[in-house]
């Protein structure tokens, strides 16, 4: 019985997919932090206009990364779950543009979508849909192409109808946090309204929702207030307030919203976990100008239930802390509105009026915040000094993911170029060469008027050159084999034409498990049967010991309607895996193929006894059996001893191309006609 995967295994999935992508997106955000240094050191430099270029090309950065986060999510999660990313991404980008558009979720300067949290959810929701119906890369070649076409029209218009929906959802959604904006009411100029206002902007920054835009108008009062004051306090008119602009960007976010910089120090200082390192690193240069996405959608923060608490929790221990240190008169309270991009210490030193204890007061603000992160991000990161034995059986039972985190980043980068290697190479066989059929006959021990071939697929190439079949491999990277086994059965159905069926004869062709477990299957070989005018009880479908595994219900219906059909069903290469006597039982197989491993392994006595005991199969399950790969006399005898009357293999015959097989079949008729005549 099915069981839906567990809360903890979709959440533990979310953290590491998520870690992947933003990983996969290290290059823009790495240039847009090198972009905003140099911009920044021109300008000291007295190079403004230069300056501008490079400020440019960080707002631009900064303008399309939500879009390349909603590609590459897209392309991720379907490339992971064997989908054609370039199906699946055209549906991804048509919400996130929808969602945005239709409620203004676009930046100012450029026009763009720009909200990452928006472009996450479409990427995830997009992706489920087209894993969910498995939608596949249209191909006019196929016989269905047409019924395929109106099915995929069909899922696109729900899926429209779905996106019109999610943007009527976001638009309530922004007049309700429209209306609770207006209702909330507190002044960031007190002690009691900046706690609730920091407590915000935390909660908000936790799930991914840029605070500042959302309390535009309280932050737009508290700039002007700011201002004001300072005019008054420079007129002697005033004294100077502790709170206000200043205090908030200098203090309460170091390194970004939470106080990032605390989080990224814990991490360098406390972490075993490499890839957590990697990201602490890499995001270094980002969160020295506050800039912080990489941490909080990369570790990630955003739906963390664990580091969602310290990320609230440290900017409000740091408001008491700092307050107190200026209310006290240790340290100058703020005269200067610095720049929210103004690297931590220096911003410091800026805001309190060129004062080194503004410094002194970041670094124990930072320090303060490291202690208050520290045991949420162990008990995250499994690294608690109490559950250490815990943690190290943990880590035993993940060290394939661990050590397979990286090799996943790269493997996740280099499958672009992997799969267009693979699809050059699969294009220039079906334009350059051609595929085969060869054909190996299944010998009867016992009645000679008995034949019957496995068809066999190869590929010749434009010199005549015959390949095995390695290629298969390939169609497999390309999620192509359906295509493969269908056009392999139009091959073989037209050489059964020339085959003699009329005496018998039965061609075996393979499937894999993704042809034998679609819808309409069945169909497609009802009508290639009627398009060749063969027999049904002419052919046989071969399958692999994987679909009787996967105890697919449709596998099971396909099979019941081949065989209603007059089609044959055997199991190709049984006992190469690990299917057992009962899925066997699942199945009402007319033929069970062993593999050649069991015949070699029944050089010792326990592999003889355990061939003897599959040779039992047939007085169980009704079928016939075959014995594969029988390449001396003497494994002749031992599977004749076994009861097991049909054999194939090198000893009576090669796989065979076409005429050749016809030859053969011919010759063996013959002989056996004079042996008739002479009797």
């Amino acid at each position: 019985m099915w069981k839906p995967p567990s809360l903890r295994y979709c959440y533990d999935t979310y953290i590491r997919d998520i870690s992947i992508v933003f990983l996969l997106l290290l290059p823009l955000t790495i240039c847009n932090a090198i972009s905003i240094f140099v911009g920044h050191a021109l300008n000291i430099s007295h190079f403004p206009e230069l300056a501008k270029k490079f400020f440019y090309f960080s707002d631009l950065l900064i303008g399309i990364y939500p879009s390349v986060l909603c590609i590459v999510t897209t392309y991720y999660l379907s490339s992971k779950h064997s989908i054609n990313p370039m199906v699946v991404v055209p549906y991804a980008f048509l919400m996130y543009l929808s969602v945005s558009l239709t409620n203004g979720l676009v930046a100012d300067s450029t026009g763009l979508p720009n909200n990452p949290l928006v472009a996450l959810v479409t990427a995830i929701i997009s992706a489920s849909c087209c894993v969910s119906f498995r939608l596949y890369p249209l191909d006019p070649s196929r016989i269905d192409f047409v019924k395929d076409l109106y099915k995929q029209v069909a899922h696109f218009f729900g899926f429209l109808l779905l996106t019109v929906a999610l943007s009527g959802l976001t638009t309530s959604f922004l007049e309700v946090m429209d209306i609770v904006r207006a209702d909330i009411d507190f002044n960031p100029l007190t002690v009691g309204g900046g706690l609730a206002y920091q407590f915000i902007l935390g909660l908000l920054g936790a799930i991914g929702i840029n605070g500042h835009n959302f309390l535009f108008g309280v932050k737009q009062s508290l700039y002007e207030s700011t201002q004001a004051n300072i005019a008054a306090f420079h007129a002697g008119e005033a004294p100077l307030n502790i709170l206000g602009q200043g205090f908030y960007d200098a203090f309460m976010q170091i390194g970004g919203s939470g106080n990032s910089l605390s989080l990224l120090l814990c991490i360098l200082l406390f972490s075993k976990e490499r890839r957590h390192i990697t990201l602490a690193l890499s995001a270094l240069p980002l969160v020295m100008f506050n800039i912080n996405e990489l941490l909080l959608f990369g570790l990630p923060v955003i739906f963390n239930p664990t580091l969602i608490v310290p990320f609230v929790l440290a900017p409000l221990v740091s408001f008491v802390i700092v307050y107190g240190a200026m209310w006290s008169g240790l340290v100058n309270p703020v005269e200067a509105i610095v720049h929210w991009m103004t690297p931590p210490f220096f911003s410091g030193y800026v805001a309190t009026q060129n004062s080194m204890s503004g410094v002194f007061l970041q670094i124990v603000v930072v320090a303060v915040g490291i202690l208050v992160y520290r045991p949420f991000y162990l008990h995250y990161a499994g690294r608690s000094v109490i559950d250490s034995k815990a943690m190290l059986h943990q880590q035993e039972l993940e060290k394939t993911t661990l050590k397979s985190f990286l090799g996943d980043v790269h493997r996740s980068m280099g499958s672009y170029i992997s799969k267009h290697e693979v699809s050059r190479r699969v294009s220039q066989m079906l334009s350059k060469g051609e595929f085969v059929m060869f054909y190996q006959p299944q010998v009867h021990l016992s009645n000679e008027n008995h034949l019957a071939f496995e068809s066999l697929v190869r590929y010749k190439d434009e010199k005549g050159n015959m390949l095995p079949p390695i290629f298969i491999k390939d169609f497999t990277e390309l999620g192509a084999m359906n295509q493969l086994d269908h056009m392999v059965i139009d091959l073989v159905m037209a050489d059964m034409n020339k085959m003699p069926l009329t005496s018998g004869c039965k061609i075996g062709i393979n499937v894999c498990v993704e042809t034998i477990s679609r819808q309409g299957f069945v169909e497609y070989v009802a009508e290639r049967l009627d398009h060749y005018v063969l027999p049904a009880s002419a052919l046989e479908i071969e399958v692999t010991e994987e679909a009787i595994l996967k105890d697919h219900n449709q596998v099971k219906r396909n099979i019941d309607a081949l065989q209603a059909l007059g089609v044959k069903v055997a199991i190709d290469d049984f006992g190469s895996g690990y299917a057992s006597f009962a899925h066997l039982l699942k199945f009402n197989f007319d033929k069970v193929k062993l593999d050649r491993s069991l015949l070699i392994d029944a050089k010792e006595e326990r592999g003889q006894n355990l061939y003897q005991l599959l040779a039992k199969i047939s007085d169980v399950t009704g079928c016939a059996l075959v014995a594969e790969g029988v390449e001396t006399e003497q494994e002749t005898a031992f599977v004749k001893s076994c009861g097991i009357d049909i054999c194939q293999g090198y000893f009576f015959a090669k796989p065979l191309p076409l005429n050749e097989a016809i030859d053969w079949a011919q010759e063996r008729t013959e002989r056996i006609e004079s042996i008739t005549t002479a009797a």
